[in-house]
């Protein structure tokens, strides 16, 4: 029989031989002993890949790449010449004054607008309202106001109501260039080109319909203008009464209130109250005149007072309270923010 080092001589011999094979007897003590000698003879098995780093090293790894004086800064981004970058966004103010030095109330004493001194109103409206004031200093005396005076100068021109009324309903819903176009045509077409005094009720109604929807104008337009132009000329029907009123003149227009010239004015087909407050203010020369309709006032509020849309009817008759009783005077103001905003974007004025 064999002794135990000479079986234990053969084991390892054949572990050796194999490489870290298991003993064919696995729950013998001799088996572990086997095992226990190949596993320090034997060198261990390497493994294909590293493991990966953990968080902790990879954040010192990070920290040490940055604080090594080795590692260059970044230089500065510089703007690329192909792409430009964005211009900062405009705060919304009032935009600057024209280059020609604007005329102040003292360098205009004496102007009137209607029965108003333009100095004094301006003088209160600024008093009043210190926005208004910053818009006078701006603007100065606005050369429309002188033109209204001009405009009265001829209070004695025959037929000037009808032609104001006619061209309010020519501009109606229109653009301001777009209706200043079609009423020149109109005054061709009725040949007052060269003479607006000859364009009267008269000459309207012998118009042709088709020269005069050749202008431009809408059919509605058109029946608006020949009722105009019949009310002007003789006069019509009146169903309250069972007569005839009389023609409309401009000396009756003239002597009316504004409540009075509003509620004849209205009976007008084609004529609302956008029309009426028109001719109330360039016409008439009415001083305290809101026109609540007009989307340039509306717009003028909305940039002079910085609010966020055209305000509503409730809300300018809120801010105009303390215009009273010159309201007519600061909503030309108030065109007068609107066509600056437009210059600066360099778009035209809209002509009124």
């Amino acid at each position: 029989m064999r002794s135990a080092s000479t079986f234990f001589s053969s084991a390892l011999a054949r572990a050796l031989a194999r490489g870290r094979s298991r003993a064919p007897e696995p729950f013998t003590s001799r088996a572990r002993a086997v095992r226990a000698v190949a596993s320090v003879t034997m060198p261990p098995k390497r493994r294909a890949t590293e493991d990966p780093p953990s968080r902790r090293a990879r954040a010192r790894a990070s920290a040490t790449k940055t604080a090594s004086p080795q590692s260059p800064a970044k230089p500065p981004k510089t703007p690329s010449p192909i792409k430009p970058a964005k211009p900062a966004k405009r705060a919304r103010a009032v935009p600057p004054v024209e280059d020609a030095v604007p005329r102040t109330p003292e360098d205009d004493d004496g102007l009137r607008f209607g029965d108003v001194d333009v100095a004094r109103a301006l003088a209160s409206i600024s008093a009043a309202d210190a926005t208004m004031a910053a818009l006078i200093r701006t603007h100065g005396v606005l050369p429309r106001i002188a033109s209204c005076q001009e405009a009265r100068a001829r209070a004695t021109e025959p037929n000037r109501a009808f032609r104001s009324l006619a061209r309010a309903i020519v501009f109606q819903q229109l653009n301001g260039a777009a209706a200043a176009t079609i009423f020149g045509r109109v005054r061709s077409a009725v040949g007052a080109e060269d003479d607006e005094t000859a364009m009267t009720p008269e000459a309207f109604a012998r118009a042709k319909d088709e020269d005069l929807r050749a202008c431009g104008l809408s059919a509605r337009k058109l029946e608006y203008l020949r009722g105009l132009a019949a009310r002007f000329s003789s006069g019509d029907d009146d169903d309250d009464d069972d007569g005839r009123r009389p023609a409309l003149t401009d000396d009756a227009l003239e002597a009316m209130s504004d409540e009075k010239t509003t509620a004849t004015l209205l009976e007008l087909k084609g004529i609302g109250e956008w029309s009426v407050h028109m001719f109330q203010m360039f016409y008439l020369n009415r001083p305290d005149v809101l026109p609540v309709k007009d989307f340039g006032v509306r717009q003028g509020m909305m940039i002079a007072y910085g609010l966020r849309d055209p305000p509503k009817e409730e809300k300018m008759r809120e801010i105009a309270a303390s215009w009273a009783p010159y309201k007519t005077l600061a909503s030309m103001y108030m065109w007068a923010a609107a066509d600056a905003a437009k210059a600066s974007k360099g778009k035209k004025e809209t002509p009124r």
